[in-house]
């Protein structure tokens, strides 16, 4: 099942945490070492021409350090480019007013964006805050969703950010001595033997262009890409219907034994 690994731990400590009102202080993410070798990986991880992922890298790992204006910047930059993950940090944000002020009727319009994929947690995340809000709170929010979706919605942002992976592809065929624009900190020692596995598929390490994790179709072949994405949070497992094993074979020779023994 894929999106079960490390990469999932954080933005789920984010969810529960933010749909349960638990205190940062109380139970913060960052004491968690497999968050800390999560927010390392996004680090690392290269997103040269993957604006989604680099908004959301760094948006998260702003957030855990309740940089919550930095985290917001950067989130915005990820939700532009139909990153969910991003949309839904940004509704959490004005869920739970931090760094911006609570406001329960744009949260709704935001997780409502990250949420039509139809993610289960994120529907549920959504599903949860419509319940507590009133008829008018929720007509002003469907208004909000609307216009937001004019600029965020997938309609829109997958476009845009399919051209962004095209624009890419153009690239690959120049230099592969690991020139890298699209990080916000390059590695000055990268081991471009490591893997750096981020959302459950490999990602080149920042600073290795020549990886070969860096031509997979699945990064830059736009259906391929936004299908793995998926994947992260639509994992399932599909189990057919129960047959009975056919009766085990005598060995060779057996009955012959079972004879002479007679």
């Amino acid at each position: 099942m894929r999106g079960t690994g490390l990469f999932r731990k954080l933005p789920l400590a984010l969810i529960v945490l933010a749909a349960a009102g638990v205190a940062h202080a109380d139970d913060d993410p960052l004491k968690d070492p497999s968050v800390q070798q999560t927010l390392r990986a996004m680090k690392d991880a290269s997103t040269w021409y993957h604006p989604d992922l680099f908004g959301e890298f760094a948006g998260m790992r702003r957030y855990t350090h309740h940089d919550y204006k930095g985290a917001m910047k950067y989130f915005e930059i990820g939700a532009y480019y139909a990153d969910k993950l991003s949309q839904l940090s940004i509704g959490l944000m004005y869920m739970n007013g931090e760094g911006v002020r609570k406001d329960p009727v744009k949260a709704y319009a935001w997780l409502s964006i990250a949420a039509e994929r139809d993610y289960p947690e994120f529907v549920a995340t959504r599903d949860q805050l419509k319940a507590s809000l009133t008829p008018e709170q929720l007509a002003e929010g469907e208004r909000q969703r609307q216009q937001l979706a004019k600029r965020y919605g997938d309609a829109i942002a997958k476009p845009r950010m399919a051209s962004q992976l095209h624009l890419g592809q153009m690239q690959l065929t120049g230099s592969r001595t690991g020139f890298d624009s699209g990080v916000s900190q390059l590695n000055t020692k990268p081991t471009c033997g490591d893997k750096v596995v981020v959302g459950g598929y490999e990602t080149p390490n920042a600073g290795c262009g020549g990886a070969a994790a860096m031509y997979a179709k699945e990064r830059w072949e736009p259906k391929a890409y936004f299908a793995s994405r998926d994947a992260e949070w639509k994992a399932s497992v599909s189990v057919g219907a129960l047959e009975t094993p056919p009766a085990p074979k005598a060995p060779p020779g057996a009955d012959a034994a079972q004879t002479e023994q007679h």
